[in-house]
């Protein structure tokens, strides 16, 4: 039977097969992403990757629908991959009202957007996020923004800058240059910022019907940036409420020691219309691309269950976080490899290999199509620990041997003490 052509021994355009040496380094991120969570007090949830297609569609906001993998099932109903767990989360809260409040839940999972693929964007990627639900309080903000901010220490980032901004600010400024029914078509250009050209903003926006003036003047205040510690003055400007608002989350953001890591940044304005208030952004060192962000999104969950509930959370893009971070690689060697010598010596490898794993080693025993060479040789090359030998001369001693592959050196060990477990599954 003739192979399989090359393009369909790939990964579907946009999708990866994660490999064990990046699925470690995957695995040692969602670790450290998780351990932060839990420590702030989020619990974890899963939800099915198929939605009903109405209920991702709702409050996505065009471009995003546009990106949506859409299906028919064989009953014919819409549906959808998740593109994100922000609605699925509001989805699962619309019918569990009664979950105490506020609610803090976290994720680690997989989602799709049938995007254009190019550097640091595919179809299927994996999003680390936490969701606030059920308080409106400045502290709430602080918490998921210093949580970001922790989240991104967790797994090694140093140098990085998280840019806020707050949709109810924008809408001011909007209203007092003009702008009326293009608002949304407005912050969908607006939030092009920095990926493509300015002048194809200006252009975007012209489109969306501001005159050349009005778009300019745009642009020019979208430029500011002010430290973090400025926003409560700088949101007076167009809401003395607003100020004080931030006045508590700048006080909330020292407390927690992170808030020089803040910048406030008129041109993050986030491309889901679900958003009402503070929306944020994280950079990390040279790296281009956003590795995360997120903001509040009060009006979301009543969509679905008619119930004001106050929310906010964050997605990271934990591909692009591990690219950031030259996160790239985490081998997983074996901690024991054995080598029967013999036949005879078969039942003792796996009486050996049976009580080292109940100690929570990880073991192999050899398949019997190696000589001793070429299972040292492949042990050396894929970081094996210890390299254990069962012969002939070792049963009749009643001995094993065991080569420690780092250091170089053998020694023997009595073969009723590895029946019983090493003190240690990763020393003999």
């Amino acid at each position: 039977m003739p192979g399989l052509e090359d393009q369909l021994r790939r990964p579907v355009r946009g999708m990866r097969d994660i490999t064990p040496e990046q699925y470690y380094a995957l695995k040692k991120v969602e670790e450290g992403l998780s351990k932060v969570a839990e420590a702030f007090g989020y619990r974890r949830i899963e939800t099915p990757a198929v939605e009903h297609f109405e209920v991702l569609a709702r409050k996505a906001g065009r471009e995003i629908v546009d990106e949506i993998y859409y299906f028919r099932d064989k009953a014919g109903r819409e549906l959808g991959l998740r593109f994100d767990m922000t609605v699925p989360v509001a989805r699962v809260l619309s019918y569990r009202l009664d979950e105490p409040k506020p609610v803090r839940w976290y994720y680690f999972t997989k989602v799709w957007r049938y995007d254009e693929p190019q550097h640091g964007r595919y179809r299927e990627f994996h999003q680390f996020g936490v969701e606030l639900v059920g308080s409106d309080s400045p502290r709430a903000d602080a918490e998921v923004l210093a949580l970001m901010a922790k989240s991104l220490e967790a797994v090694g980032v140093r140098d990085y800058v998280i840019k806020l901004n707050d949709r109810a600010a924008m809408d001011r400024m909007l209203a007092s240059l003009g702008v009326g029914g293009s608002r949304e078509e407005v912050l969908r250009a607006l939030d092009k910022r920095g990926k493509v050209p300015d002048g194809e903003i200006l252009e975007m926006l012209r489109r969306a019907g501001l005159d050349g003036a009005t778009a300019e003047a745009l642009m020019a205040l979208i430029s500011e940036r002010r430290p973090g510690s400025e926003a409560p003055d700088f949101f007076s400007k167009y809401d003395r409420d607003l100020g004080e608002r931030y006045s508590r989350i700048v006080k909330a953001l020292d407390a927690y020691g992170v808030l020089g890591r803040f910048e406030v940044d008129l041109s993050i304005v986030r491309g889901l219309d679900y958003y009402t208030g503070l929306v944020f952004e994280a950079y990390a060192g040279e790296y281009r691309l956003a590795v995360g962000g997120g903001g509040r999104y009060d009006n979301l969950i009543e969509l679905y269950s008619g119930v004001k509930t106050p929310a906010l959370g964050f997605a990271i893009g934990v591909e692009r976080l591990m690219e950031a971070a030259g996160i790239i690689r985490a081998e997983r060697p074996l901690d024991y490899y054995i080598y029967p010598v013999t036949e005879d010596a078969f039942k003792t490898a796996v009486e050996v290999a049976e009580a080292l794993r109940d100690k929570g080693a990880s073991v192999a025993v050899d398949l019997g199509e190696l000589t001793l060479r070429e299972a040292l040789e492949r042990a050396a090359k894929t970081g094996v620990a210890y390299f254990v030998i069962i012969g002939r001369k070792e049963l009749e001693k009643g001995v094993v041997r065991i080569r420690d592959m780092r250091k170089r050196v053998e020694l023997e060990v009595e073969l009723d003490r590895v029946r019983g477990g090493l003190a240690s599954p990763y020393a003999p």
